[in-house]
């Protein structure tokens, strides 16, 4: 597991005790409150211009009865609970998923362990794909706390006290990274939350309604307030929430590179750029996140692909031709510095990667000791 670390603590265990009785509140006087009026005939109905209460319309005359407000009121009840039991029942499975799935973390094995010595003859345990983000240097990224190497797109959570694949932010409400395993299920979430939120909304006035004219209890119409309100803060807080996930997903981005505004590639880090070399199109771009098949894309089943080390990039990205803005800028410096004389000499370092498989051999000007000429093995 990514938690290296013990997990539940009071700090942890209140966030996520907040979001399961939030749950059962707005579900408890959803059902209580609404669904089991309609279901037992406690309705309004409408004799003229005058509103009767289903209650009393009961003992009338069948000339006085609306023999179908009973009959549409229970139709609603029912459809009203199955929907809402059905996204209630989606949100729990995905909230329990995204708790205890591993959003996965960097393997022991000797490829990307930090101490194992660079020797020729386990060159071969190298990564086998391209690591794209990589120091300016071209060493790979470490992670000094967990003494291993990072793959693309990795990160360490000081919570978990682990690096985890494809982090996205540690989420205290799940007491989970939000990572590559993971992260469908919190998206899902998200979605289903929202949903269940909109339909609550949309659907409990009618009992409010009825509160209002018919004799209510105050306990009753208090509480169907409450859950009205409570429905509409957490649906205003969760659509802002999916808005900006739904934004990171279709430029595959994590919410960790869109606060950095970094998208790194071989030896060199683009800040502020507009673009992820990720970002390989629409239809890519979902099934990175929900997962190849469409028709399961608002399940929680069928994970992306992949195993969390290694991301295609997009198109041209690898490729020699790929030369964008910045190697563009620094070229014309690259000319420039190549001009030097006097006690000087040029002495070639390796800045990065200005282009995904381009290197960049910048002069750099150095002084010959106490004047003298620099030698044929120094040029």
């Amino acid at each position: 597991m990514a938690f290296k670390c013990r997990r539940w603590t009071v700090a942890n265990i209140l966030p996520v005790g907040f979001m399961a009785v939030m749950i059962f509140v707005i579900w408890m006087l959803y059902s209580w409150l609404h669904i089991m009026p309609l279901l037992s005939g406690e309705v309004l109905c409408s004799d003229g211009d005058i509103t009767i209460p289903q209650v009393l319309v009961i003992g009338w005359s069948k000339s006085q009865w609306e023999p179908g407000c009973v009959a549409a009121a229970f139709w609603r009840g029912t459809v009203q609970g199955v929907i809402q039991q059905t996204l209630t029942c989606l949100l729990l499975i995905c909230f329990g998923l995204a708790i205890f799935t591993d959003p996965g973390s960097v393997p022991e094995e000797p490829e990307w362990m930090l101490q194992w010595p660079p020797s020729p003859e386990i060159e071969s345990e190298a990564p086998k794909k391209k690591q794209f983000e990589v120091k300016h240097t071209g060493a790979r990224r470490q992670c000094k706390w967990c003494s291993r190497y990072k793959p693309d797109r990795a990160h360490h959570c000081r919570v978990c006290r682990s690096c985890t694949l494809r982090m996205d932010h540690h989420c205290p409400w799940i007491a989970n990274c939000v990572g590559f395993r993971n992260y469908k299920y919190f998206f899902l979430l998200v979605l289903y939350s929202l949903l269940d939120c909109i339909f609550v909304i949309a659907t409990v006035p009618e009992s409010v309604q009825r509160s209002l004219v018919q004799e209510t209890q105050f306990t009753h119409r208090f509480l169907l307030v409450f859950c009205t309100t409570l429905a509409v803060l957490m649906g205003s807080l969760l659509m802002l929430f999916l808005v900006f996930h739904t934004w990171l997903m279709l430029r595959t981005t994590t919410t960790i590179e869109f606060c950095e505004k970094t998208y790194r590639h071989s030896g060199g880090s683009h800040r502020g750029s507009n673009t992820s070399i990720y970002d390989r199109g629409f239809l890519p771009n979902v099934r990175a996140v929900l997962g190849p098949s469409a028709l399961l894309w608002f399940l929680p089943v069928s994970l992306p692909e992949g195993d969390g080390l290694s991301y295609a990039v997009a198109k041209g990205m690898d490729e020699d031709e790929c030369v964008d803005d910045e190697t563009s800028a620094l070229l014309p410096k690259m000319k420039s510095s190549a001009a030097v004389a006097g006690n000087y000499h040029a002495v070639p370092i390796r800045l990065g990667y200005v282009g995904p498989s381009r290197r960049l051999l910048v002069m750099r000007r150095r002084r010959s000791p106490r004047g003298r000429r620099p030698s044929a093995e120094e040029q």
